[in-house]
């Protein structure tokens, strides 16, 4: 049987481009599973088993101290994360007290990011004393770089309307955050220019940026899958909403092609 979230009808569109792009504007893609919090998982060395599960495909092993003022100022609390790194350093695990997180800077499909979520979740699974998530989070940060003006056919009008009216000049700054809500989970769009410095001294250019962070409540460890399914079939509904058709265009044509 297949699992159902009242957070999947947040969104009403669906895109009809699943899986057929063949690149991606991805700056960073992050999934994170919180579950009831174990204090153990603080201490300075880090669970044996997890270590030795992740060691062959992350082999980098670090360790950073969290530190949090108690109410008051009086007082505060040294957590430790874990932090396992993959050869080439383009992905990264991250365990403390409750949560574990993985993110890439080298992001080729879902199918692969899927993988390496599973599969941390199976190592975790014998360590975290839970058979439930109490949270997971997937996060796909998308900067769109065209080289000329992003706002011109590669955003979705719709969310640049006061930018292509022409009625406001020198713009510095253009944001914007779309929250959608309910009892199980949620989604969240946020979206703007970003100025990026060329080499040339003084000049800047303008990206633009789409940052699309899903959630589910309360998942159970076996359902896990399931849910990344759910939550990656609709933050790509709003991402492919959010672009327009030149970053289609680009987007459909093989990574030799220079954009226009």
């Amino acid at each position: 049987m297949t699992s159902s979230w009242n957070a999947d009808s947040l969104v009403t569109i669906r895109s009809e481009n699943v899986d057929q792009y063949k690149r991606n504007f991805l700056h960073q893609a992050v999934c994170e599973l919180r579950f009831p919090t174990l204090m153990e998982l603080g201490e300075p060395r880090p669970p044996a088993a997890f270590v030795k599960a992740l060691r062959k495909e992350y082999p980098h092993l670090e360790l950073a101290n969290e530190v949090s003022l108690r109410i008051g100022g009086n007082s505060s609390n040294n957590t430790h994360t874990h932090i396992f790194r993959s050869a080439k350093l383009t992905w990264t695990v991250s365990l403390k007290q409750s949560a574990l997180s993985v993110e890439t800077t080298a992001y080729s499909d879902y199918a692969h990011m899927r993988e390496r979520v599973l599969g941390i979740v199976e190592a975790a699974s014998k360590i975290i004393d839970s058979d439930f998530f109490t949270r997971i989070g997937l996060r796909y940060i998308n900067i769109i770089d065209s080289d000329t003006n992003p706002v011109l056919g590669w955003v979705n009008p719709e969310l640049v309307g006061p930018l292509l009216s022409g009625c406001f000049k020198g713009i510095h700054e253009y944001a914007g955050k779309l929250q959608l809500m309910t009892d199980d989970g949620g989604c969240l769009l946020q979206h703007g220019i970003v100025l990026k410095q060329k080499q040339a001294a003084g000049e800047t250019i303008p990206q633009y940026l789409l940052d699309i962070d899903v959630f589910r409540n309360e998942i159970q460890l076996s359902n896990t899958g399931e849910a990344l399914d759910a939550m990656h079939a609709q933050v790509f509904d709003v991402f492919d909403w959010a672009i327009g058709p030149k970053a289609r265009e680009y987007l459909s044509t093989e990574s030799s092609q220079k954009r226009a």
